[in-house]
């Protein structure tokens, strides 16, 4: 019986941790989980959120009566006869100084009438580009000859007959006063129409007290720092306590797409605002804006805290005993665990030699004893795996590098040997020179890889030899950003398909043509890099194009030799099965390849 005990406790890991910890934590949490539980639901779903949900539609019901009150006025200036007729008087012209004063004295009669029957309205201005501008209260006729009305969108907007009904976010009236924005307004702007002819002369502002807007929002409070804002259906901020959030808009904030998204809905829910969790509620207003009331969890919570407090206080003591019996035993456990973590980080970092000691015979022995065991089989399969591949795509990229194709060789030297039967000794000079460049780079005399520049060094001489065969009539254009030009890719890779598009797409063609060769980094990967080779050439059948890329033999010793496949299997070989050649045609039209290669699998990865 001994016997078996003392094997149940030092060959089993499992026993040892259920029966010494799992009591100790099951009465733990039992106790704290009945205290707390038990204390502060109540608390949060009856009070805090009932209080919070209730200042919410107070202010989202007094806002709103404001804007309805804005909404009003706009209308009657809109459609009151008076000043319709001033329109039409002004519209015919020729008016006298003193019908013009009387025109004044009796708009702004109007106007001062209108403002006085609402406490909440604080000037109304009729504003025009052409012609006299009129305004209530503490209008500054000459702050406004100095703004130029159509230098602003809120103007443009109206006049133009984007917007009807446009408000604009708290701010500081530029007409008012005679100092600097002196009256802290939220205004409507509507339309100034004749209404015979239903042409637009201009705004109607009608301007909201901002100060008692932002006083009602103040006085209702959330916590000690939460705080309620006004947002637009555009997401907005139209009205907040801190004024540097005027006008800023929350569209691309993760809140900014909840509220537009969800704008018809009142929600209450949690979410984290610059990394501190948040207990947020929203309301709808008129005008389709919504009121966002918003206040850090901790201090909703803040009175369930000292019931917390209490709690830990009791069951620290349980903790504590709890805590120095884990941790004398999880050091005879956890020390060989760590072990094997270390070893196994040492593993992922491609460090093979890495080996953990065996001390015990329990579970963690056995799992270092086999952990041992796989990694040395691990090395020798990754071994073995390693020097076959790298025979393999040696065997692959050293056949890829040392091929070329024998027409281009046998036609171009037939041209040098048709230069020098007639004398012409500098063309079959140049010829020759560049010819034993483009051998040079196929043969990889300096390496397997060479810059785009390089390449493109190449293929003007390519370009050149041609030229010696079938005229001047064949051009090639390359516009590629100085900032590529010193990536590296393998070498003689653009060369096949400027030949097959010389060969097969513009020599047959008795006018000639052009090739056109553009790169840049992919907008969606910037670790791709896109290159395309254009031709005006007599296009490819789109029967023929589907097979263009397969890699039997007989395809590869078809018409096109080994131009796109030497291509594609060069840039899979290098750059991964992602990476490759792809190829949209049309008859008569011409021909465009398309090359990408995925810069994360290049060459620093073979």
């Amino acid at each position: 019986m001994r016997h078996f005990i003392t094997r149940l406790f030092l060959n089993h890991l499992s026993t040892k941790l259920v029966l010494l910890i799992v009591p100790l934590l099951l009465f733990t949490i039992g106790v704290i989980s009945y205290f707390y539980y038990g204390s502060t639901s109540d608390i949060i779903s009856e009070n805090v959120r009932a209080s919070t949900k209730q200042a919410a539609k107070q202010s989202a019901d007094y806002l709103s009566l404001i804007l309805t009150v804005g909404t009003d006025v706009g209308q009657q200036i809109f459609h009151d006869t008076r000043i319709q007729q001033v329109i039409i008087s002004e519209t015919k012209g020729n008016l006298s100084v003193d019908q013009k004063t009387d025109i004044k004295d009796s708009v702004d009669e109007i106007l001062n009438n209108v403002m006085y029957t609402s406490s909440f309205v604080r000037s109304i201005y009729l504003l025009k580009e052409q012609g006299n501008s009129w305004g209530s209260g503490m209008f500054n006729e000459s702050k406004m000859m100095r703004y130029t009305l159509k230098e602003h969108d809120w103007y443009n907007d109206v006049v133009n007959g984007k917007v009807d009904d446009l408000w604009l976010p708290l701010h500081y009236d530029p007409f008012s006063g005679g100092g600097e924005n002196t009256e802290l307004v939220l205004t409507l702007i509507k339309p100034l129409r004749n209404l015979e002819t239903r042409e637009v002369l201009g705004v109607i502002v009608i301007n909201m007290d901002g100060k008692l807007i932002l006083d009602a929002i103040q006085r209702i409070r959330l916590g000690k720092t939460g705080k309620f804002t006004i947002v637009n259906n555009r997401g907005e901020i139209m009205i907040s306590e801190v004024s540097e959030q005027w006008n800023q808009s929350l569209a691309d904030s993760e809140l900014g797409k909840w509220i537009i998204a969800n704008r018809n809905i009142e929600n209450e829910f949690e979410m984290k605002l610059d990394h501190v969790d948040q207990y947020i509620v929203t309301r709808n207003m008129k005008n389709d804006w919504t009121i966002l009331g918003t206040v850090p969890i901790q201090e909703v919570l803040e009175g369930i805290q000292k019931i917390q407090l209490k709690i830990w206080m009791y069951s620290s003591l349980l903790l504590a005993a709890a805590l120095v019996i884990g941790v004398l035993f999880s050091r005879r456990i956890t020390s060989p665990l760590k072990e094997l973590m270390n070893q196994m980080s040492q593993i992922g970092k491609s460090d093979l030699k890495a080996r953990t000691d065996v001390r015990s015979q329990d579970e963690i022995g056995q799992l270092s004893r086999r952990f041992n065991q796989m990694v040395g089989h691990i090395e020798l399969l990754i071994g073995q795996v390693n020097e076959e591949e790298a025979k393999k795509r040696e065997a692959e990229m050293r056949a890829l590098r040392y091929q070329i194709n024998p027409h281009f060789l046998f036609n171009t030297l037939s041209t040098i040997r048709w230069m020098v039967l007639y004398q012409k000794y500098d063309e079959a000079y140049n010829g020759i020179a560049s010819l034993v460049q483009l051998m040079e780079a196929s043969m990889e005399k300096s390496g397997v890889f060479s810059s785009i520049r390089d390449e493109l060094g190449l293929l003007d001489k390519y370009m050149v030899i041609q030229q010696f065969r079938y005229g001047d009539n064949i051009h090639l254009f390359a516009n590629v950003d100085e900032s590529l030009l010193d990536l590296e890719i393998p070498r003689m890779l653009l060369q096949p398909i400027v030949e097959n598009a010389v060969f097969h797409g513009i020599a047959p063609q008795e006018q000639g043509g052009r090739i056109d060769i553009s790169m840049e980094l992919s907008t969606e990967s910037e670790t791709t890099l896109l290159i395309w080779i254009k031709d005006n050439g007599l296009g490819i059948n789109p029967e023929h194009i589907s097979g263009l890329l397969r890699t039997s033999s007989e395809q590869r010793a078809g018409m096109f030799g080994i131009g796109l496949n030497h291509v594609h299997e060069t840039i899979q070989l290098y750059y991964g099965k992602a990476s490759g050649v792809f190829i949209e045609s049309e008859l008569g039209i011409g021909t465009v390849i398309r090359l990408e290669l995925n810069l994360r699998g290049d060459k620093n990865d073979i």
